[in-house]
């Protein structure tokens, strides 16, 4: 059977003047004027005549490359540049690159669309994924990382480190201004929570500043605002000069509620600088909540000044655990033996440092498991002499009841999704009474401690309790009945004076509010301050319930106390903790990671706000698994098959997962990370995976 013949073709010429004004001159293949040719080759489907600045041009319909076409220059190149040009196999392979449609019609079916891929969404996609996992920057270098991504597509272009900065950077300043307006636009105040982070290999001082507050729909938010290098010593005048500078160039001067630090000098010295350069008329009650202190390093210098009479009580469980870790032979022989003497060997023993005080209550808890094994060892093994006595058991034992309410606290505290205000007075109140039972206790190192802690206790309790008992009245499964019952065992028969100064610091509150906001209300009447607050104080506190959400509650009731839901929010939002798991039992604060410590702090900071920014209204964000990658590439793969969408040619789901093994095996858990998956989503779209 004889090949087919393109159909010949009239093609026109077009003139395209200096100036980049084109003109239809001819309607013809040649340069001159009238006369007509028929082009038979099948390239002139794809290029077209042009005469530009007196020479002629044949010019790519699809990527617009100008090629010489005189008239005895042949086709030959025109064919060569066919088989390269990257726009006419983008074009080409079209008809295979299919995607299901998010939008579905009447009757529920999804719309089957054909996709283009698009450079510029994929890299946005990897530096968004970068920004959100701290993956580090010279990822877009690394050959295994660049193998991935073209086994997804072989459109895509590689590119550079400073390509994907330049990405981030402009993804900063949108998310920026984008959350700017956010707090603009936002009715309630804003609480400050301000932290130091250290880079372990340099000597640079960051000053991290987190805005917490209550929006619009009720919902608590966490925003990291900036992340700030602070040059030179940090003196509490440079550290306020730094905090006021950036509340300035956020506008957020005139919205803060509140200020939380932990308990350094420094930082005592700059909230009173602090004070002085901010006008009071724009602080709740002229300053009086202003500065709060970090209820987790309260807690913290508590611990660790009881832990200074304790340490001789608790040597020979240290140098018990010292000699069957200090070597891998001793501790496989102490696994074995536990597991002879059917003891579950299901929590390695811990070793205390010097600078976390929990590791003290994580290393008496665990040796208490192992006890039995220790006295066993003891006749086994001539090397082992430090054995504890009996009474030192029975010590450790008592220790370990006696800090389990700290260390319990202190999570807490330090949990990343703190909760609101309200529910902490009742643990720090227990605590207190904690202290008092130690008092009793027989034994002498006992009382010692309880003693010592008791006094820093009340050094910072009267700090606490001010925004702790406010927070607990405007909870309305609490009110004044809660604090009455907890003031009774910590104050004794004076309970009245601390709760009615509780009660006079919420009606000063009242007051405050609804004079800014409500002076035609107000009147000048203190009635109406009265009537709203003890009409809410008079009302019946409402049941306890596990799932009870407060924020709701005052959203709901927002219309009854219209003053009081201001107040709440506003309080409500106020974090006593600055801290976040990890490093709350610390006093070596918070480290910048190993693959960000290098970077340029303007970088950095565009990482580290954009991270929390891109985080914060992503609750699907927290990764619950390698199944949950399994899951996606499931449904994903269920869906395409009830499509049936023509599998991509250049695709091989084998060659992508043994490359994507190798390059990910040192970190598995990358699998996790949403963000890997949303740029795998993209990248191969009309893909099948295995």
């Amino acid at each position: 059977m004889s090949s087919a013949t393109p159909t010949p073709q009239l093609v026109d010429v077009v003139h395209v003047d200096d100036d980049g004004q084109t003109e239809n001159v001819i309607s013809d293949g040649s340069s001159k004027r009238g006369s007509t040719r028929k082009l038979r080759s099948i390239v002139w489907d794809h290029f077209e005549k042009k005469i530009i600045n007196g020479e002629q041009k044949a010019v790519c319909n699809h990527c617009n490359s100008k090629l010489v076409s005189r008239q005895n220059d042949g086709t030959k190149h025109l064919h060569d540049h066919m088989k390269s040009c990257f726009m006419k196999k983008q074009k080409d392979i079209n008809h295979y690159m299919t995607k299901l449609n998010t939008v579905k019609d009447d009757k529920g079916h999804s719309k089957v669309e054909s996709f283009v891929f698009d450079q510029d969404v994929t890299r946005k996609t990897i530096a968004r994924a970068i920004v959100k996992h701290e993956y580090p920057l010279s990822i877009v270098d690394h050959e295994g990382f660049r193998e991935i991504l073209s086994s997804f597509n072989p459109m895509w272009k590689h590119v550079s480190q400073n390509t994907i900065k330049k990405e981030i950077l402009d993804l900063y300043e949108n998310e920026k201004a984008k959350n700017l307006n956010a707090l603009a636009s936002n009715q309630s105040r804003l609480a400050i929570t301000t932290d130091m982070w250290t880079a372990d290999t340099q000597t640079k001082g960051y000053m991290a500043v987190t805005g917490h507050f209550i929006d619009d729909s009720w919902t608590l938010r966490s925003l990291v605002l900036r992340f700030q290098h602070v040059k030179g010593s940090h003196t509490g005048l440079k550290l306020c000069d730094t905090l006021f500078n950036c509340l300035m160039d956020l506008h957020l001067e005139h919205k803060v509620s509140s200020v939380t630090v932990d308990n350094c000098s420094a930082n005592d010295r700059m909230m009173e600088y602090l004070l002085i350069k901010l006008n009071k008329d724009d602080l709740i009650l002229r300053g009086q909540l202003f500065h709060i202190r970090c209820c987790a390093h309260i807690l913290n210098l508590i611990v660790k000044e009881g832990m200074t009479v304790i340490s001789d009580g608790i040597a020979k469980i240290r140098e018990s655990v010292v000699f069957w870790t200090g070597s891998c032979k001793r501790k496989e022989k102490f696994e074995e033996f536990a597991s002879r003497s059917n003891v579950k060997y299901d929590k390695q023993l811990v070793l205390d440092c010097p600078t976390r005080w929990n590791s003290i209550y994580l290393m008496i808890s665990s040796a208490l498991q192992y006890k039995n094994i220790f006295l066993r060892l003891k006749d086994i093994d001539g090397q082992y002499k430090c054995c504890p006595s009996e009474e030192d058991w029975q010590f450790a034992i008592i220790l370990e009841e006696n800090l389990k309410s700290f260390y319990d606290v202190t999570e807490l505290f330090s949990g990343t999704k703190y909760p609101t205000t309200n529910v902490f007075l009742q643990h720090v109140c227990e605590i207190k009474l904690s202290l008092q039972d130690w008092l009793l206790s027989p034994c002498d190192r006992i009382q010692h401690m309880a003693q010592l802690m008791l006094l820093k206790f009340d050094k910072y309790w009267q700090d606490m309790s001010g925004i702790l008992g406010v927070a607990c009245i405007f909870d309305p499964r609490y009110k004044k009945k809660f604090i009455e019952y907890y003031f009774s065992m910590v104050y004794g028969g004076v309970k009245e004076l601390y709760v009615g100064k509780v009660v006079i610091l919420c009606r000063e509150l009242v007051e405050e509010y609804q004079l800014k906001f409500s002076p035609t209300v107000y009147c000048f009447d203190y009635t109406v301050v009265a009537d709203e607050l003890d009409s809410y104080l008079d009302e019946k506190v409402i049941p306890r319930m596990e799932d009870f959400n407060i924020l709701s509650w005052w959203k709901t009731n927002a219309n009854r106390y219209s003053t009081l839901a201001r107040i709440a929010r506003d309080i409500l939002a106020i974090p006593i903790t600055t801290v976040a798991f990890e490093s709350a039992f610390s006093t070596g604060g918070r480290v910048v990671s190993p693959h960000r410590n290098k970077l340029h702090p303007s970088t950095l900071e565009a990482l580290m706000c954009c991270q929390s920014w891109l985080r914060a209204y992503n609750s699907s964000l927290k990764s619950e698994g390698i199944s949950q990658f399994a899951t996606f590439l499931e449904e994903e793969q269920e869906e395409q098959d009830e499509q049936e969408v023509p599998e991509y040619p250049f695709y091989s789901p084998p060659m992508f997962l043994t490359r994507f093994a190798i390059y990910l095996l040192p970190t598995l858990t990358t699998w996790d990370k949403p963000g890997l998956v949303k740029t795998i989503a993209y990248i191969r779209q009309p893909t099948t995976l295995a």
